[in-house]
């Protein structure tokens, strides 16, 4: 039953994304973006979230280009966006190397991740902290 409310909600965000392209509200420039990876609009701009999953993705201030802070704990709460064996970077994306030898994405050289507490309905992570922010092209 959820794969099927997955399935129904990425139809309606393709439905939303197409009449708004429709309206004259673009999606940005650049949309190449990795497989695990898509780019969605709401009511505040256009946020890429994780792909199929529709949680939103995020960035984290205290890290530095193309070097994650968020370890050992931290990644417990913002799991690291993971690059799969055989992706290689893709335009503004770049593949960096983790602290345990695993590979995350980065964003413009920010590494990329997800949020443990988020669901589709309550992407609640933004602004934590006033170091974690949505993910925006």
């Amino acid at each position: 039953m959820r794969t099927v409310a997955i399935v129904l909600l990425v139809c309606a965000l393709h439905s939303v994304i197409a009449g708004s392209a429709i309206a004259g509200k673009s999606a940005p420039g650049k949309t190449e973006h990795p497989g695990n990876v898509a780019l969605i609009k709401d009511d505040t701009g256009w946020k890429y979230v994780h792909f199929p999953s529709n949680v939103r993705l995020y960035v984290f201030d205290g890290d530095s280009p193309g070097k994650p802070a968020c370890n050992l704990g931290c990644d417990g709460a913002w799991p690291p966006l993971p690059v799969g064996a055989n992706e290689k970077p893709l335009g503004d994306w770049t593949i960096i190397v983790r602290y345990d030898g695993s590979r995350q994405w980065a964003y413009l050289g920010r590494p990329v991740y997800g949020r443990f507490h988020d669901s589709v309905e309550d992407p609640s992570g933004n602004g934590i902290d006033g170091a974690w922010h949505y993910l925006e092209p």
